[in-house]
């Protein structure tokens, strides 16, 4: 009896939660479940490769296996804000600084690996010098885990995590907007390593192309037998412009809600600001 009583009430809530739920809000847990979803198997795979095959545990797939890592928690700590939202948890506060805690940790830890790499593949390849990501993995992890630890460690402590409860839409935890100083706080933990490490990908991966471009010039007169280095070189050339791109595509839609917030906070809160909620979960 106590067994079925139980489930009659969960299947209540839950039946609640979605009655209460915009078709936005809907919109926003599906995508932003199937995404995250998506995101822990791709960095699973990855991982699992890692561990499984040892010849490819070179320096540099470690440091794309620091990003994975990175980026699985974020994609945890997303669908845990799916959670949060739901009747069961009723936007608990404890929770919620916990959550915002969580995605402040691995999201500035993903952009900092996301330096590290394209800082690293810059230098090797400008400098041909590959083993530049052996001679300072420590720094490198040192930095890009203790760095956002430090930060998220700083904003428990002055109790500024929280969320807007003024949104008329799906939101996440952040930072509590009626924390004193709240505009330093969303820059410090998140919106200012963000943008740095957008406007450094794009610095880093062009002079990556500026100098891949130069050695294909310099070696036209080579003779024929040298043209498959060539292409190669204009392969990875191209590949190299989708790295920028796919990064900052995947991330601005947060910072466009986030700027329209700091516009106009009225117009972030209302529903006429829905175009913005199906594409922000995708920025992972």
């Amino acid at each position: 009896m106590a067994v079925s009583t139980t489930s009659a009430t969960t299947s209540s809530i839950t039946e609640s939660t979605f009655t209460q739920m915009s078709t936005m809000d809907i919109v926003y847990v599906t995508v932003t479940t199937v995404s995250s979803s998506l995101s822990v198997i791709g960095c699973i795979v990855i991982i699992g490769a890692h561990v499984a095959y040892r010849m490819l545990r070179t320096t540099g797939r470690a440091m794309l296996v620091q990003l994975s890592i990175a980026d699985m928690l974020t994609a945890l700590g997303n669908i845990l804000g799916v959670l949060w939202d739901s009747a069961m948890l009723n936007r608990s506060k404890v929770y919620c600084s916990i959550q915002s805690a969580w995605t402040i940790f691995s999201s500035n830890a993903s952009f900092f690996w996301t330096v590290a790499i394209a800082l690293t593949l810059c230098w090797a390849i400008i400098s041909n010098r590959p083993t530049t990501a052996d001679r300072y993995w420590a720094i490198f992890m040192i930095v890009c885990w203790g760095v956002p630890a430090l930060v998220t460690v700083i904003a428990l402590s002055c109790d500024v995590l929280g969320y807007d409860p003024n949104l008329h839409q799906a939101s996440w935890c952040w930072i509590d907007p009626e924390a004193d100083n709240s505009l330093f706080w969303t820059f410090f933990t998140g919106k200012a390593w963000e943008l740095s490490a957008c406007l450094l990908t794009v610095v880093l991966y062009s002079a990556i192309k500026i100098s891949l471009f130069r050695h294909r010039a310099k070696n036209k007169a080579i003779a024929s037998n040298r043209k498959s280095r060539r292409d190669v070189i204009h392969e990875a050339n191209v590949k190299l412009t989708f790295v920028p791109l796919v990064f900052i595509m995947l991330r601005i839609w947060g910072t466009v809600r986030f700027l329209i917030g700091f516009i106009d906070h009225q117009y972030a809160s209302s529903s006429e600001a829905f175009w913005v909620v199906p594409l922000q979960p995708w920025a992972l």
